[in-house]
This record gives structure tokens, C-alpha cells and sequence, in this order.
């Protein structure tokens, strides 16, 4: 007995020795988080302003592409901006970056969540990043001004970025309703096409997947280039129960983005 116990007990040593130096030899892939750059001039923005009293004009140029550069306290983000195939979300998206409206805001709902009842199961849930509500949780209609629905090209698939926007107590949702709240689709979401999608995340898609609610868009900026042929879309599906919205002022913070 005592031998076989011996035997036993150095085979485990041996199995996991080798296991470390497997794991030594051959590392697991891990995720980089790019670091933020130094953030570009006027960000982050002090005291930006929240409520505006009326729809910006539109000043975006076909000669132009328009990426936004999101630095958040895991790493940095990148999203090409569909200035193609939604004109009026981007243009309206690019004036708030530009006054910092984003400067400081969090993620105030980030999903799948085991305490977040809205976000659905944790196995086949709904897979977002939503932020861009001044008061922070949700319930902030915001900038003062609505965007008017755009039809969605292609589907929330993972990586694509849209406009929450509000529900009415049946669940439907508000037309011509959404304001600043975004959402990043971190995995393939089944929605409805109820939300405006204006870009995709062009690098730091792993960042957008560590992050968790409270986590912060420290500062988010706009680089233009020279446009060329409109990136492909992405293509994807119809709404689970719980969507990414932004939720009435006076109503709790909607179980779709909204």
C-alpha cells in the first residue's frame, strides 16, 4: 500500500511538472489591452455640456471617414463610425464627441450580469456595453435632442455599435427616440431592428468584453481620414427579451437597450 501510495504521489508531481513547463514553453494567447495615448487637445472635457436645445446641423463630409477613439479605464477602443449608412446617427454622435459630451461618463449596464435581472440568463443572454447617460444609470434621457431612426444595415453582431433608445411599458420602443446612450454588442445579440447602428469596433473588441458596470469612457475623441469604399457591414438577428435601451427619464432603466 504505502508503495502504490508513493507511486501515486510521484506521478502527480511528475504531471505537474510537466504542466508547468508546458504552460512555460507554450503560454496561453492572452488579450493586450492597448493603453490609452495621450488624450488629444480639449479631452477630457471639463464640465461638458449635457442638454442642448436643439439638433446640431449636419457637417459631416463625403470626402471623409470618421473613426471615434475611445480610451476607458481597460484600454483603448476603436470604432469606424458608418457615416454612409447613417448619416444623421453619426453626425449627431461626432458633434457630442467633439464637445466632450462622453468625457467621464461610465458603462452603466454591461451585460451578461448574474445581479442584473435586465440583462436576461448568463448562457444565451444579451451581450452589451451600454454608457453615455450623464446621470449614470440609465434613466438620463439626454443631449436635449433626439435622433431619428435609421434603418440598421446588417445585424448587431459582435463588435457593431448602436443607439439604445427607449421602450414604452409593453416593451415596444419609442420611434424617432434615441439620444446619447450607446451600446457595444461584445457578442452576437438577437435584436430586433430597433437600434440605429453607426459603427464597428475596428480594434479593442477584447477591451470592450472585460468591461464591467461602473467602468469609465475617460475620454473619447474623433480622428477623420480620407474616405474610401464603405467598410462591409456586419450582418446578424431578432430581439431577445432584453435589449440595450435608454430608458425614459422618469421610468427604470429598460431591460433592452434602451
Amino acid at each position: 500500500m504505502l508503495l502504490a501510495g508513493f507511486v501515486v504521489f510521484f506521478t502527480l508531481v511528475l504531471g505537474l511538472a510537466a504542466f508547468g513547463v508546458n504552460r512555460i514553453l507554450n503560454p496561453p494567447a492572452e488579450v493586450v489591452a492597448v493603453p490609452c495615448p495621450a488624450p488629444p487637445t480639449g479631452h477630457p472635457a471639463t464640465n461638458a455640456t449635457h442638454t442642448y436645445a436643439q439638433t446640431p446641423p449636419m457637417t459631416l463630409q463625403s470626402s471623409k471617414s470618421y473613426t471615434a477613439v475611445m480610451c476607458t479605464t481597460k484600454g483603448l477602443i476603436r470604432i469606424h463610425l458608418r457615416a454612409t449608412e447613417a448619416p444623421k446617427t453619426v453626425n449627431d454622435f461626432v458633434f457630442l464627441v467633439n464637445n466632450g459630451y462622453y468625457d467621464g461618463l461610465t458603462f452603466h449596464r454591461v451585460c451578461p450580469s448574474a445581479t442584473d435581472s435586465s440583462c436576461g440568463p448568463t448562457t444565451g443572454g444579451i451581450h452589451i456595453a451600454q454608457g453615455g447617460d450623464p446621470k449614470g444609470d440609465g434613466t438620463g434621457r439626454g443631449p436635449g435632442f433626439t435622433i431619428p431612426d435609421e434603418a440598421p444595415v446588417g445585424k448587431y453582431t459582435a463588435g457593431t455599435v448602436a443607439l439604445a433608445r427607449p421602450a414604452n411599458a409593453d416593451g415596444s420602443k419609442i420611434p424617432n427616440s434615441s439620444g446619447g446612450q450607446i451600446f457595444i454588442n461584445t457578442g452576437t445579440n438577437n435584436f430586433a431592428p430597433d437600434y440605429n447602428l453607426f459603427g464597428d469596433v475596428t480594434s479593442g473588441l477584447g477591451v470592450a468584453q472585460k468591461l464591467v458596470k461602473g467602468d469609465v469612457m475617460v475620454w473619447v475623441a474623433i480622428e477623420t481620414g480620407v474616405a474610401t469604399s464603405p467598410a462591409p457591414s456586419a450582418s446578424g438577428g431578432a430581439s431577445p427579451a432584453a435589449p440595450p435601451s435608454a430608458s425614459p427619464a422618469a421610468a427604470s432603466p429598460s431591460p433592452s437597450p434602451s
